[in-house]
């Protein structure tokens, strides 16, 4: 009889472990081979993902231009996996995509709704997904109702391309067909926001 191990947050474990977990009830990712474990994000944050991922899935997926995913895993380097919010592939790369997780190379988007750890978000994470080659990582404030794009120069650093708020629209040359004016994300009339 197997025994599924006590997993949380500060287990140290290899990429190989890691992947071999049986699946977890709670988000967990492994970053420089540390295990973090999630707490549920808040309605606020589930809910821009949402929107997000739904704008993409229509105009990117049922269009036949690319796969997207919500809390897809991604390996970003030989002892850290990731679990962004958000993971966009096109098509002519799908081939990226293995049986469990992303690991045949960087997917073309990632998003990440920032979240209580926001450094792990901004640093960190920014630093696993430039070294792993994401073309672009999208990172959504909530707090700010802001979108910032980040784009990969050809010297494999993150610059930043801009940051967008609900009187912007948001595209990507990476899928040119896409488009999404932000204020129907933040100023969508369901939202629901916490109050001080």
């Amino acid at each position: 009889m197997t025994t599924t191990p006590d997993i949380k947050t500060g287990t140290r474990m290899t990429l190989a472990e890691f992947l071999d977990l049986p699946r977890q009830e709670q988000r967990c990712e492994l970053i420089d081979g540390v295990v973090y474990m999630a707490a549920f994000p808040i309605p606020d944050h589930q809910f821009l993902a949402t929107v997000l991922s739904t704008h993409l899935v229509l105009q990117i997926m049922e269009t036949g231009l690319g796969i997207v995913y919500q809390v897809a895993g991604v390996v970003v380097s030989d002892s850290s996996a990731l679990g962004p919010d958000i993971v966009a592939v096109r098509s002519e790369r799908v081939g990226i995509i293995g049986p469990t997780v992303i690991d045949g190379g960087p997917p073309d988007i990632v998003v990440e709704v920032l979240s209580s750890n926001r450094h792990a978000d901004l640093v960190r994470k920014r630093e696993l997904y430039e070294s792993a080659g994401v073309p672009e990582y999208w990172i959504i404030d909530g707090d700010a109702n802001t979108l910032t794009v980040l784009e990969l120069a050809e010297d494999g650093t993150y610059s930043e391309r801009t940051v967008l708020t609900s009187a912007d629209t948001l595209t990507t040359p990476l899928f040119p067909e896409f488009s999404l004016p932000l204020a129907r994300l933040f100023e969508h009339p369901a939202r629901v926001r916490a109050h001080d």
